[in-house]
């Protein structure tokens, strides 16, 4: 098929891609995290996340293996209304480490629905120049992890069984 003008092109990509995108929500893990609810605008790809006191954390969306692999590494600070959401197409054990992230950190270890599974608090960063630094992990299987200052899940009353609200920016999904 040959398309010859520009309004028979956005014709035949509304009738293609408003049925994928159906197919795709119908065929996306459903979970507990909203999509673009109007915080995370403006294309700054940041997600929100409120917790139980109802503090808002600014979370830069962690979503490919490139992305994950880098994390925080080489960051000299971070915002204290701010985090790193690591999202992952599936629940699994994951495990993190320090190497070469300069701010010690708060791990929370979230499952689909928001739930805090498991803590890690003030973990310390790691000077080691080979590859044997401490790595951290949870006991049980999640597909989100938060990482934030260290000191602020104390701070913002997080523990193990506390219901974070993930609201992630448009185009950002979860698998």
């Amino acid at each position: 098929m040959t398309i010859t003008s520009s309004k028979t092109l956005a014709t035949w990509i509304c009738f293609i891609a408003l049925p994928l995108g159906l197919t795709l929500s119908a065929i996306l893990p459903h979970t507990q995290l909203s999509h673009g609810q109007g915080i995370g605008i403006g294309g700054n790809g940041l997600g929100t996340i409120l917790t139980p006191k109802e503090t808002t954390i600014f979370a830069e969306i962690v979503d490919s293996p490139d992305k994950r692999s880098k994390g925080l590494m080489f960051r000299q600070s971070m915002a204290s209304d701010r985090g790193m959401l690591f999202l992952f197409p599936e629940a699994g054990n994951f495990s993190f480490w320090m190497k070469n992230t300069l701010i010690p950190l708060d791990i929370l270890w979230l499952d689909e629905s928001g739930t805090i599974l498991h803590l890690e608090s003030n973990v310390p960063i790691c000077t080691r120049k080979d590859d044997e630094c401490q790595k951290y992990q949870s006991p049980h299987k999640s597909s989100q992890v938060l990482e934030l200052n260290a000191g602020m899940a104390e701070k913002l009353g997080l523990a193990v069984g506390s219901q974070l609200k993930v609201d992630l920016p448009p185009m950002s999904f979860p698998y």
